[in-house]
């Protein structure tokens, strides 16, 4: 009892489902992704075969039409399913059963799929692909303008509860935890799409600031410390163990005055991220010197 949409980047090949629901913790149980193959979302009385099976599939090699044929086949229910599989080369298929709880439906975009059921009407699952189609920017990005846009047409019509958020990879790198570029959840909250939306925010404001630091103490401090600060500007929030990131980047960057002031504001607020800083220097990470000069006195 969701809505759902999966769909491909044409330019990266990434591929993406996201999902949105009055019921506990959707994400483990609706979107299914496999770096390099493909991404599938089930629901209406989810048969998590059509997920975990169907990716098999496609891993060795069956269209997306064929993986539905062939699961609907063996499932005993299928007319309780509802199912939505994109393959890596765009291949797209979708199936709504005739006992799910109307409003139900989907509908093949460009590129895209959307499927709804329990759905306030069928303009749900419509202006998800309307706002895919008409959005730009990360594949993440736009998957949340399209549960946004569902949430404007009245989403489930009874409620909303949990949300979550898939993105992998066109190709596999042999790094799965690579592969997977996305994947977020909120389980129980009164307003899902929100929070998966600060959510992803987070996310890249986090993925910056640690990108960052890895190059920093990985011998190129000045580039690092550079694209932090010309972040700075749409970047006002600054949790305190990305303060101290930034400030250890700032410090090996030979701006040591900005590093003691960025910690000195962890004084009262973070303490434990200033002896974090000072382990860094025990582990080798940085000079301990430099630790010595801009961590305040405890």
């Amino acid at each position: 009892m969701t809505y759902s949409i999966v769909a491909r980047d044409p330019d990266t090949g990434e591929m993406g489902v996201a999902t949105q629901s009055q019921a506990f913790a959707v994400g483990n149980s609706v979107p299914f992704a496999l770096p390099g193959h493909g991404v599938i979302a089930t629901q209406s009385m989810a048969e998590p075969m059509y997920g975990s099976v169907g990716l098999d599939l496609l891993q060795g090699g069956f269209t997306a039409q064929e993986v539905l044929t062939a699961l609907s086949s063996v499932d005993p229910q299928p007319q309780r399913r509802q199912v939505a599989v994109l393959g890596v080369n765009g291949d797209l298929a979708a199936y709504t059963g005739e006992q799910c709880v109307e409003a139900a439906g989907h509908l093949i975009g460009d590129g895209c799929v959307a499927l709804a059921n329990m759905a306030a009407s069928a303009a749900v699952w419509i202006a998800m692909v309307e706002r895919f189609e008409n959005s730009s920017g990360p594949l993440a990005q736009r998957l949340l303008n399209s549960l946004e846009a569902a949430e404007e047409a009245g989403g489930d019509f009874r409620g909303r509860r949990s949300a979550a958020i898939m993105v992998i990879r066109a190709t596999t790198t042999g790094r799965p935890w690579h592969d997977m570029e996305v994947d977020l959840r909120v389980d129980d909250s009164p307003d899902p799409v929100a929070a998966l939306a600060e959510l992803l925010m987070t996310r890249a404001r986090y993925q910056d600031v640690v990108r960052a630091f890895q190059q920093a103490i990985d011998g190129d401090p000045l580039t690092a410390d550079r694209e932090l600060e010309l972040l700075r500007p749409m970047d006002p929030v600054t949790e305190p163990d990305q303060l101290m990131w930034r400030a250890v980047v700032a410090a090996l960057a030979g701006r040591e005055d900005a590093a003691r002031k960025m910690l000195a504001e962890l004084t009262t607020t973070a303490p434990q991220f200033l002896e974090a800083a000072r382990r860094f220097g025990k582990a080798g990470l940085m000079p301990a010197e430099v630790i010595e000069r801009i961590v305040p006195a405890s």
